[in-house]
């Protein structure tokens, strides 16, 4: 499944009476590990990104790690979210760089 936003992801849960945590990522290793949690229980993901980790991981790395899990896991609904951007300009670059949310 491709990535979905987040009111789709949360109008879902919200139908069927369910919660979704969201997982703050910046590293191959925890992408991993968070999508094969959600692929080992068949439940949707929101991946979220803080400036420091767009800062830390670059956001062309990050996107790149974005689409590859995007790839790998492709039955997992992904949500991929913007933690706390502090102007317009953080949340355009996420736009840009793939973010759903």
């Amino acid at each position: 499944m491709a990535r979905i936003t987040l009111r789709q992801l949360l109008d879902h849960a919200a139908e069927h009476g369910y919660g979704v945590p969201a997982f703050n990522i910046n590293n191959m290793e925890q992408g991993l590990a968070i999508m094969e949690a959600a692929a080992a229980v068949d439940a949707p993901v929101i991946l979220q990104a803080s400036r420091g980790a767009r800062s830390y991981a670059n956001d062309i790395m990050l996107a790149n790690m974005i689409d590859a899990l995007d790839q790998m896991y492709p039955n997992i609904p992904l949500c991929m979210h913007q933690d706390h951007g502090n102007e317009e300009a953080t949340c355009a670059t996420a736009i840009k760089y793939g973010f759903t949310s």
